[in-house]
């Protein structure tokens, strides 16, 4: 049995390596997620789901997507928003 122990430049880079790919790959993600808005408005869901007020406003109805509201307004957290339009996705075979 052969056993590799590395060199400290080569663990060092072998760390860096890893550290590079999982930034360019995860970071991107991470900002969208820190410095989008929690909370929706009906036009933001209307935007997102490219839908009429009313289609909206009968999702919520119908309970499909859940919502808060404090008088006359309605506020839509994005992950549920998320969850609803991830909830239809079709996987390729």
């Amino acid at each position: 049995m052969n056993v590799f122990i590395p060199t400290k430049e080569e663990f060092e880079e072998a760390i860096y390596k890893a550290v590079r790919k999982v930034m360019r790959e995860e970071m991107p993600a991470l900002i969208r997620k820190a410095t989008r808005k929690k909370w929706l408005t009906t036009n933001d869901v209307m935007d997102m789901l490219q839908c009429s007020r009313r289609q909206v406003q009968y999702l919520r109805d119908s309970r499909q997507i859940p919502f808060s509201q404090n008088g006359r307004t309605i506020r839509y957290d994005i992950e549920d928003v998320e969850a609803f339009l991830n909830g239809g996705k079709v996987n390729k075979n």
